[in-house]
């Protein structure tokens, strides 16, 4: 018996494992194609920009492209991690997403030898849009302390510009309306942290 060192499939002759091409080794006999080598590298892309969303892991992107039917080539496109980062701030829960603000502004603080409560007055205004553009600082912690809305009101507006997509004032202003005490109990934290 002949064994299949890809798929494990037996076979009665070598004549008939020659000519067999199951999927595994397919791939394996096209890895150094170009198309091939061009989807690994998007692959590993995107596999670096979504670790910087924090916590989010990179299966999460991926289970968002397939879910949303998007083409392997579009998987490196900004307009989807665009999308992929407003779904995702969309659909985090309140706790989760000022947690992880939080943690984002006490790594800042470490960083930059400050107290994190100070992060939206002290802030640069570029790294602050890195962080709202990459999804790593929430809507949540933003719109509902004072010094959020301080940072938002310093922005020129070519710079609001930028980052408008991200915030969605108009989807964040109508979830806040129905989601009262989540806002009270992320105003209760921001404060109790200082910020």
């Amino acid at each position: 018996m002949f064994e299949c060192q890809y798929c494990d499939a037996q076979f009665k002759s070598e004549k008939t494992i020659m000519v067999h091409i199951c999927e595994p080794k397919r791939r394996w006999m096209n890895k150094d194609e170009k198309y091939s080598r061009l989807a690994f590298y998007a692959y590993g892309r995107f596999y670096e920009l979504t670790q910087a969303v924090g916590n989010k892991s990179f299966e999460d992107f991926v289970d968002f492209v397939i879910r949303n039917s998007v083409k392997l080539d579009r998987w490196c496109s900004d307009s989807v991690y665009e999308t992929y980062i407003q779904e995702l701030n969309r659909k985090e829960s309140a706790d989760r997403a000022v947690e992880r603000s939080i943690l984002l502004m006490q790594k800042w603080g470490g960083e930059y030898d400050r107290p994190f409560s100070r992060f939206f007055k002290e802030v640069s205004k570029p790294l602050a849009i890195h962080y709202i553009t990459s999804g790593r600082l929430s809507p949540w912690a933003i719109f509902n302390c004072d010094s959020g809305a301080e940072l938002i009101d310093s922005f020129s507006d070519r710079e609001l510009i930028i980052i408008n997509g991200y915030l969605e004032p108009h989807f964040w202003t109508r979830k806040f309306n129905t989601r009262v005490e989540d806002v009270q109990f992320v105003k209760m934290i921001l404060k109790k942290a200082g910020i």
